[in-house]
């Protein structure tokens, strides 16, 4: 009995180091890893890919982390333009950073660059960062330099963390804001620049990637894939593709995790009007009954409408047609609208299109969208103090599960308490915030499990950070955006 207490303390000191050096090694950025590549634009691509000689394009650093990934540490400026943009498939999950092993380069030198470490994405007319395979972003500076409204990373339908220590930014190595002079597009208004933060999508984008892996014919994706968000800004978050001449069939699950980051909106529409989505459980794809979308908010903040299925019914298109499930599960964050022409507070739509084109849209018998909110955890600062759940008219079927009675959930488009379950939610969100700290980077992606929809525990959600709402440009809505 005496060694089995002397055992139990040894265990319980061994856990507690543990613990202590999980908690240095997160301090110190991410941990050494036997497989690691240095990159710089002051880099060259011949080189071995070292701190002291780095390659110079991320297509470099991937290619020689294709068999076994590993970790990419951008140790100065490194540009994804239209000649670098899609990135070579490989196997093993790829940590980009520019934390490592205790050195910050994001506040050192290398070469004849400026301080700040920094991922810059600058395509010109054309801005996608497409990825073919499993990444980890964290400690890393993503800059947005481009003369386009519309920055996209692509994560071609694999599994994607974007860790709480990554930060969107939109000035020069001095400080200088970039966007002098005429940034906004034709059909929009004069805005702040900073309206634009990247889209990160789960699917592919053909048409701004140059060209690269262009799809002619409908493929299935029967993998499912996770996206994980826990900081950085961003304009939207879709999980599906983007500007393809063809629809990509979905057969397979796919989850998208937020904890953190903030998400904007949709054009230069502070003022979210209904096709003003920030999140969207599906996008522009074909879908089968096997489909299934879960989007699990747990925290972050929020200036536009979470969506559903975000199709347009283009015949054309193949996608007219669409099936599965979606469940979205709000149990944290801070939502925002500032719309004062109508009594919408942030709003929770089934598409981003709907009843508009209804005559070009329909939807599988068994196809239904749940939502899943504990207003308990979450923050809402609007003009109309409560969610909106816009119903689709009957074109398909809403659920709605709620812990209890509220008026912080307001039921409009044909939604109504016969559509309100009342109780514990049931929703499991295992959501990842930090990226696992070990000697070498993880290979394998985040188990997630869907949502069951039926019978709703309660689930606490981590701290909201109270990120202050920014101030709002002066603008005139457009109609919609159909990109």
């Amino acid at each position: 009995m005496k060694k089995m207490r002397s055992l139990s303390v040894i265990l319980a000191v061994l856990m507690a180091l543990s613990c202590l050096v999980i908690s240095v090694a997160a301090d110190e950025g991410i941990a050494k890893s036997n497989n690691v590549i240095f990159v710089a634009n002051a880099g060259n691509d011949d080189n071995a890919g070292t701190a002291d000689a780095p390659v110079a394009t991320m297509q470099k650093a991937v290619e020689k982390l294709q068999l076994d990934g590993g970790v990419i540490v951008v140790i100065g400026q490194v540009t994804i333009d239209s000649t670098n943009a899609v990135m070579p498939a490989h196997k093993g999950t790829i940590t980009v950073t520019s934390f490592y092993d205790g050195v910050d380069y994001r506040s050192k030198n290398y070469g004849t660059e400026a301080t700040g470490a920094r991922l810059v994405l600058n395509n010109g007319t054309k801005c996608a960062f497409c990825l073919q395979g499993d990444y980890v972003f964290d400690y890393l500076d993503i800059a947005v330099n481009t003369n386009v409204k519309n920055c996209i990373i692509a994560a071609y339908y694999n599994d994607v963390t974007i860790g709480a220590n990554v930060k969107t930014v939109f000035e020069g190595l001095d400080g200088t804001p970039w966007y002098e002079g005429n940034f906004a597009c034709d059909e929009y208004p004069a805005v702040d620049p900073r309206t634009y933060p990247p889209i990160l999508l789960g699917g592919w984008n053909i048409s701004d990637a140059q060209g690269a892996g262009n799809i002619t014919s409908n493929n299935t994706i029967t993998e499912p894939c996770t996206i994980n968000v826990a900081g950085g800004t961003w304009q939207s978050v879709r999980m599906g593709d983007r500007d393809v001449p063809y629809r990509n069939i979905l057969d397979c699950a796919m989850t998208l995790n937020i904890s953190g980051g903030i998400f904007t909106y949709w054009t230069a529409k502070y003022q979210n009007s209904n096709t003003n989505l920030c999140v969207m459980a599906h996008y522009q794809s074909i879908t089968t009954e096997n489909f299934l979308s879960t989007v699990n908010i747990t925290g972050g903040t929020f200036y536009g409408e979470i969506g559903g299925f975000g199709t347009y019914g283009s015949i054309s298109a193949g996608d007219k047609t669409e099936n599965g499930s979606v469940n979205i599960n709000i149990l944290g964050g801070e939502f925002y609208r500032y719309n004062t022409t109508d009594t919408y507070g942030p709003v929770i739509v089934p598409s981003q299109y709907l009843p508009a084109m209804a005559n070009t849209l329909e939807f599988g018998e068994k196809t239904v969208i749940t939502v899943s909110i504990d207003v308990s955890k979450v923050k809402i600062d609007s003009f109309a103090p409560n969610f909106t759940i816009i119903g689709a008219e009957g074109l398909l079927a809403i659920k709605v599960n709620l812990p209890e009675k509220t008026d912080l959930v307001k039921l409009a488009g044909g939604l109504t308490e016969a559509d309100v379950t009342y109780g514990a939610l049931a929703v499991d969100t295992p959501v990842v915030t930090e990226p696992v700290v070990t000697e070498a980077p993880a290979t394998e992606a985040p188990a997630t499990q869907a949502p069951a929809t039926d019978a709703p525990v309660a689930t606490d959600a981590p701290a909201v950070d109270t990120t202050a709402a920014p101030a709002e440009p002066e603008v005139t809505p457009s109609t919609g955006d159909a990109s």
